[in-house]
């Protein structure tokens, strides 16, 4: 319990204390805009100042004074609506432990985030489940994330998320959430070398992001602390909003891992993260193992999920409620980060 209230303790000193860097600029309106045209850059010799500058720095000139509250809030803010559903059905029990049967996991979600200090972001998801009594402990009621975000080749991330049994309501044994049951996440993208991406994309102006993570857990089962692990990953462009990607992580303690820890990670669909766009999309985060690894990890496709899912346009509401012109000066992108991995562009 010492332990538990400490590394509760260093989080939360961690946020308090944390100073943002302000600049003129925001490095994500030079981004180009969605599609498969490479990703150019000024020619000029790398400096890891410049991409924590990149990574970091806070756009404030939208902070003019210009707009009511309500204008900001609909313009940095984001909902996203959604439906998962499972593949195929699994024989699971219910909540209390009783009447196994073939169930076909389903759920809703709602997603809100704020990101007026972008890349600085917070955000938070609510859960109902098609047959609450099949709720499972460590699936949550609601799940959230907070910290710097950046989609864009060379710069970093650093971000917190916990997607585990918190409840609105806990009842006896349960907690409402638990800090340390969370994961620290930090992540350097950047983009593939041309001759890889020659390799892996007919067209001669695809581009590919790739990520690098680290992964820290706190306390990952009940007195069993800091796990870690390595992430590496790739979003592949196919058509317009059509993309796949795929992660391969790494666990350098085997004692702490289990069957249940994918060796990768993957998915594809249509994900358009604009306002008024909404998403299909496949992923699996089931046990997938590799061929010469753990032979008890035999998650396959049929495994994974499919999600459904769409933006509300704030901005548009807004301006209908009021009765102001619904027409956008320039497009707004979006502001809701892709469950399954990162889409730079779109920001």
């Amino acid at each position: 319990m010492t332990v538990k209230r400490l590394w509760t303790g260093f989080i939360l000193a961690v946020l308090m204390t944390s100073t943002p860097c302000y600049a003129s600029d925001l490095y994500m309106e030079n981004i180009p805009s969605p599609g498969l045209k490479k990703f150019h850059q000024d020619e000029k010799d790398w400096s890891f100042l410049d991409m924590l500058e990149r990574s970091f720095k806070i756009d404030t000139e939208k902070f003019n004074g210009e707009q009511t509250f309500g204008e900001v809030l609909a313009r940095e803010m984001s909902v996203n609506v959604g439906y998962t559903t499972s593949v195929t059905s699994t024989r699971q029990a219910n909540k209390d432990g009783n009447s196994p049967k073939e169930i076909v996991k389903q759920s809703f979600t709602q997603t809100i985030g704020f990101n007026g200090l972008s890349p600085y972001y917070g955000r938070i998801t609510f859960y109902q489940y098609a047959d609450p009594n099949y709720q499972q402990g460590y699936e949550p009621d609601f799940s959230y994330s907070f910290g710097v975000a950046n989609y864009a080749p060379d710069t970093l991330s650093i971000e917190y998320s916990n997607y585990g049994g918190n409840r609105l309501s806990p009842k006896p044994g349960e907690e409402f959430t638990d800090l340390n049951q969370g994961t620290i996440t930090t992540t350097y993208r950047f983009e593939v070398p041309e001759k890889v991406v020659r390799f892996l994309h007919p067209d001669d102006e695809a581009r590919i992001l790739g990520w690098a993570s680290y992964n820290l857990t706190p306390e990952y089962q009940s007195g069993r602390w800091w796990k870690q692990w390595f992430g590496l990953g790739a979003s592949i462009p196919v058509w317009g909003n059509i993309s796949a990607w795929v992660q391969g992580n790494l666990y350098p303690d085997s004692s702490q891992t289990t069957a249940g820890d994918p060796d990768f990670t993957y998915g594809f669909g249509y994900y358009d993260w604009s306002p008024g766009g909404f998403i299909l999309a496949y992923s699996s985060y089931a046990p997938n193992g590799f061929p010469w690894g753990n032979s008890a990890k035999d998650g396959d496709f049929m495994d994974g999920s499919i999600f459904l899912g769409y933006n509300l346009d704030l901005q548009s509401i807004w301006n209908f409620l009021t009765g102001r012109s619904s027409r956008r000066s320039v497009p707004k992108p979006s502001k809701t980060r892709p469950p399954w991995g990162p889409r730079y562009m779109e920001w």
